[in-house]
């Protein structure tokens, strides 16, 4: 019997990795936005209580950061396996390319069902006073994956950087948007 319930916190222990990387990634990303708006002076707004752990699939924006001149929407996307592929669509759909290996030189390739990436509300709690400044839609991709690929409608694809443009909004990293923040004037 005890050797069951080994094996089977064994499994669960396995299975929920990914996820207890992601809520750890997400606390550190926390730590490291809101001391970077302490030390800048930036105001910082959560449109809800937990908004660093939102999600992908939530259609809200998950905070905002002002500065003087510039209001950032934040929306956060995660992945919480490193070793796999986001691939977004120009169709609004994204995929997740997955690998896995048995033999050195020999992987196979898992591709998860394509699903819609919501038209995010980066107007959400939105203040009239921010009317003034210049407005920026970030996709914040964290924990990020090993690679971002935008495929077009003749099925190739193209590797996308930190700062490109999908569906209206900027894809950053964190490293990428806090240096980003650090320039900001």
């Amino acid at each position: 019997m005890e050797f069951w319930i080994f094996l089977l916190s064994l499994i669960v222990l396995f299975l929920a990795f990914p996820y207890l990387r992601c809520f750890v990634k997400r606390l550190i990303c926390f730590g490291k936005i809101r001391r970077l708006c302490r030390k800048k002076q930036y105001r910082l707004f959560g449109t809800h209580p937990l908004w660093f752990l939102g999600g992908k699939h939530s259609v809200r924006c998950d905070c905002y950061i002002e500065t003087p001149s510039e209001v950032y929407a934040v929306k956060l996307f995660g992945l919480p396996r490193r070793l796999t592929v986001l691939i977004l669509k120009d169709n609004g759909t994204y995929v997740i390319r997955s690998f896995m290996a048995w033999l050195p030189h020999v992987r196979f390739t898992f591709h998860s069902k394509p699903r819609r990436i919501p038209v995010y509300d980066f107007r959400y709690k939105y203040r009239d006073e921010w009317e003034i400044k210049t407005p920026h839609p970030i996709l914040l991709i964290h924990p990020v994956s090993m690679e971002i690929r935008r495929a077009g409608q003749s099925g190739g694809e193209v590797i996308v950087g930190a700062g490109d443009t999908v569906n209206g909004m900027e894809l950053e990293s964190l490293s990428r948007f806090l240096g980003m923040l650090e320039d900001a004037v």
